[in-house]
């Protein structure tokens, strides 16, 4: 376990070094590595802390009050970064934090810890300020289908967003394909030139990257089914990468990140092709 103690920090005030110590040990033993006041040329200033897990960074600062200029000069080193970075302001008080102070940071994508005599309570999650992703403009059924994942992306779990829309896409190209075999509308050729045939029960059973081997062999297939078929087979890796590496840092997850918004207006289009 990680101990801190007041000759660690040079910068904090005398007042906030309580403060410090225990938020500091507090994100220490959430699996961070931790480094105090760490400076660097490219900050707006010298943080409390630099914490790192995996590939991202996250820099923490404890006040007694919060500070939104401050906020707001974080946000734009973190959207100027390629690396995800994420910035927690930690407030030392007792006192209840204004709604509009709330809403700004909401509004920034910024984190709010609440350091409370020996307990810390997160607030507010912080976003990867680099990432530019958001979601197309949602309506009719897909307010209802993509709406959680939409809700996660909001709340800076773009992992967990993009998952949760791979998976929406997953259940509507199955009902969608289902219903084709029900009506019997639809004959399945492999690549050999043999009959493939399929029933309900095993369309309901095939993952995303199945479900594109099985709109690949549609025999005629109409224009919105070939472009599902693309959509999936494009989606599909990516979502290998979240499914079995969400926890692994590497050229894997840095592919995804860079391209996840785009990747989610595809899974938006292909529901719509879907009649989502």
């Amino acid at each position: 376990m990680t101990q801190l103690r007041p000759v660690d920090f040079e910068l904090v005030p005398v007042d906030l070094l309580d403060a410090a110590i225990i938020y500091g040990e507090w994100i220490a033993a959430r699996g961070f590595s931790i480094e105090i006041e760490p400076y660097d040329l490219e900050f707006p200033n010298t943080p409390l802390l630099k914490a790192t897990r995996g590939m991202a960074s996250y820099f923490h600062e404890v006040s007694s009050a919060v500070d939104l200029s401050r906020a707001e000069d974080w946000v734009k080193y973190g959207r100027a970064s390629k690396a995800e970075v994420r910035y927690v302001a930690a407030v030392s008080t007792d006192s209840d934090i204004p709604q509009r102070t709330l809403m700004k940071l909401r509004q920034l994508g910024v984190g709010l810890d609440i350091v409370d005599g020996r307990s810390v309570q997160s607030l507010i999650a912080p976003h990867d300020l680099s990432l530019d992703a958001e979601f197309p403009e949602l309506t009719g059924r897909l307010v209802v289908s993509l709406g959680s994942a939409r809700d996660l992306l909001e709340q800076g779990h773009w992992k967990e967003a993009f998952e949760d829309a791979c998976l929406a896409l997953e259940t509507a190209a199955r009902i969608y394909m289902a219903k084709a075999v029900r009506a019997k509308r639809v004959r399945f050729v492999r690549d050999n030139g043999s009959t493939a045939n399929y029933t309900e029960e095993q369309i309901m059973k095939k993952t995303l990257g199945q479900l594109a081997g099985v709109y690949d062999e549609l025999a005629q297939p109409t224009q919105a089914e070939s472009r599902v078929a693309q959509s999936l087979r494009r989606v599909n890796p990516h979502r290998v990468t979240v499914a079995h590496f969400k926890h692994e840092s590497g050229a894997r997850e840095s592919e995804l990140r860079s391209t996840v918004g785009k990747e989610l207006i595809v899974i938006v289009n292909a529901m719509k092709l879907l009649g989502q």
